[in-house]
């Protein structure tokens, strides 16, 4: 398999989500390998995404746990992926598909952000879900992007529950109101 590499709008959208940067801040980032004064380059390995998403996701939700940070980041992330170029156009389609399409295309979403994205998706109801993705690394990423996501695609009342997390992957429970 290819490395796993992180695309240049999803760090884009990960730092808008951060909103205005200190000169602390911009530190951080370097220090992690990131000089985010420059323009962005068109890939990240993911290594370095998941050290942005901790130290990202401490910044949004100091003081919480790890999960609970980086779904608050997940969240903010795709507000701020929406002022992306190809972000502004996904949510636009999302809202045009509605839930279930959005989540019968989400492995070609999550493409958008990088090279190795995988899902499974299984229907138990009429707004009952559960999703597998490969690599998950970080559980709370996928649970608030999945909720604020669904959301953005119209569904209403939306929880997320992380089923189960391995090597193998995640897997989600999803449910909604339309």
């Amino acid at each position: 398999m290819a490395e796993a590499l992180i695309f240049a709008q999803t760090i884009e959208g990960l730092l808008r989500a951060l909103g205005t940067l200190s000169h602390e801040d911009l530190d951080a980032l370097r220090a992690l390998g990131l000089d985010a004064t420059k323009p962005l380059l068109p890939a990240y390995r993911l290594e370095l995404f998941i050290a942005l998403m901790d130290w990202a996701g401490a910044r949004v939700a100091p003081g919480r746990t790890s999960l609970e940070q980086t779904r608050e980041l997940g969240r903010r992330f795709m507000d701020a992926y929406q002022q992306t170029l190809i972000g502004r156009a996904m949510v636009a389609g999302m809202r045009v598909i509605g839930p279930w399409r959005t989540l019968q295309r989400l492995t070609h979403k999550f493409r958008t952000g990088n090279n190795f994205s995988e899902t499974a998706l299984t229907r138990h109801g009429e707004r009952e879900a559960e999703l597998w993705c490969n690599q998950v690394s970080r559980p709370g990423w996928y649970l608030g992007l999945l909720s604020r996501g669904l959301e953005q695609a119209g569904a209403v009342d939306v929880t997320v529950e992380l089923l189960s997390c391995d090597d193998s992957g995640g897997r989600f429970r999803i449910r909604w109101k339309e």
